[in-house]
This record gives structure tokens, sequence and C-alpha cells, in this order.
């Protein structure tokens, strides 16, 4: 009997191991301060055309930075103020038309609280390689023959353009109507202006001095006087229906304060005016 008890109990604490073993290496879920942070999501950021030239040096600045990526749809400004007012959703826009970014906060579209001016930027005369149109100073666009290209009626890069035309019509009256005689194109944006005359397609161009390529390929530039030129001024806020609203808080730092701020002052931007 004493044999049979001690077999009996000598299978028994066999039969606790396997339960024993499985409690002691199950992994304990992580709680509070253990549990690992949730990845940031993409930002989405709207951005203008004066823009265009420079959004990948933006997006790799601020993934280096830790911050995550950030995806950008660049656009002219008035259509992308419609979008928004149609229900577009990205997490920030920035506006190259001081009266669009202020009608979507009368809005409520962008809140108000985060319109913050950016950066700003002015204007330049590209002239093609070898310049053929023998530009040397703004008031050569209206000589006879002379081929121009200018921006769309619509685009706030002919708007910068008007205002300074405005100003040099008080010295030379008809320069205007003449520069427009002489335009064989309008285009939908300060890229298309600047290839085409790195191509030999024009003369000279007006563009913002910050989409003058770092590698001109034969592209030289004119500047014009500062009593004449116009500045226009970036601006960035945060959409409201906006899906990720804590990466377009921080994405708005990293421009406003941060390394994206140092991007744009390293490809000619200006600081904002206070």
């Amino acid at each position: 009997m004493l044999s049979r008890r001690h077999a009996l109990a000598t299978l028994a604490a066999f039969a606790l191991l396997p339960v024993v073993a499985c409690t002691s290496t199950q992994p304990t879920a992580a709680t509070g301060d253990d549990a690992p942070a949730p990845a940031p999501q993409e930002v989405v950021v709207f951005a203008p055309g004066a823009l265009a030239a420079h959004t990948k040096a933006l997006a790799t600045a601020y993934q280096k930075e830790g911050h995550g990526t950030v995806s950008f749809e660049v656009g002219h400004t008035p259509i992308q103020r419609e979008q928004l007012d149609k229900g577009a959703t990205p997490d920030v826009w920035i506006a190259a038309n001081p009266n669009d970014m202020q009608t979507t906060a009368d809005k409520g579209l962008v809140a108000p609280d985060t319109v913050a001016p950016l950066a700003r930027t002015r204007l330049v005369v590209v002239v093609a390689p070898g310049n053929p149109g023998n530009i040397t100073e703004v008031t050569d666009l209206a000589e006879p023959g002379a081929k121009v290209l200018l921006a769309a009626q619509t685009l706030p890069i002919w708007m910068t353009t008007a205002k300074t035309f405005e100003k040099i019509e008080q010295q030379h009256p008809g320069f205007t109507q003449q520069v427009e005689a002489n335009t064989v194109s309008r285009e939908l944006g300060v890229q298309p202006i600047v290839q085409k005359i790195q191509l030999g397609e024009a003369d000279a161009g007006i563009v913002f001095v910050t989409d003058v390529p770092a590698d001109p390929k034969g592209l030289t530039t004119v500047e014009i006087a500062d009593e004449v030129n116009t500045e226009l001024t970036l601006q960035i806020a945060s959409v409201t229906a906006g899906k990720h609203p804590e990466e377009g808080r921080r994405f708005i730092e990293f421009m406003t304060t941060g390394g994206g701020r140092e991007v744009l002052r390293g490809v000619g931007y200006l600081p904002p005016t206070a």
C-alpha cells in the first residue's frame, strides 16, 4: 500500500508540471507607461505652387527630425480654398494669398488662432540662356519683339506681378499694355515659366526669386528694384476638419520654428514680418 501511495503521489507531481511551466512563461500585456507609443500619422498639407520646388526637401527634413511623414498636395491657393469649402480634409494649409486665408478663417475652415505668417518672397525676371532678347532690366520686357511668359491671371504670382506693373506704370505709362502684347503664353504656375525659359521658348518671364533653381542650366536673372518690387507672404494654419490635429500642430511648429524654417531660408525665403 505504501508503495502504491508513493507512486500515485509521484504521478500527481508530474501532472502538475506542464501547468506550472505554461503559467510561468506566459508574457504579460504592456500597460501604462510600458505600452509603446503609437506611430505618428502622416500629416497631409495643402501647399501653393510657390513651394512646389521645395516640398521634397521639407518632407525629408521633417522625417529626419523624427516627426513621421508628410504628404504635400500642391495646387493653386484659390482652388484649394474652394476645395476646403467643399469638405477637403488636409491637416494643414499653406496659402499664398492672405485674402483667401482670411476667408477660410472667417468660415471656420481653418482655426483662426492658428493662422500665422510663414515666409516672404519677391519677384525677379528670369532670362533665357544667352539672353537672346537682350533683357537687362524689367522695363525691357516692354520692348518691341520681346517674347515674354507670364502667369495666368488667377494665380498669386500674377496678382503679385500686376502690383509691380502698376508701380512701373507710374514712371512708364503704357508699360503693362506693351508687356501683355509681348506675352506669348500665360502659364498655370511658376515652374512652367522657369522650364520654358530654360528651354529658350521665350526671352524672359517673371517668377518669384525662390523659384529660380539651384542648377539654372544657363538661366540668368535680372533684379527688380525695391521701389517697384512686390512681396508675397505665405501663411500657414491648421485645418479644422483635419484628421490628425496633433500631427498638424507639430508640422506647423516645424515650419515656423524648426527645420522647415531653415529649409525655407536656405532657398531664399525671407522671414515673415511681425
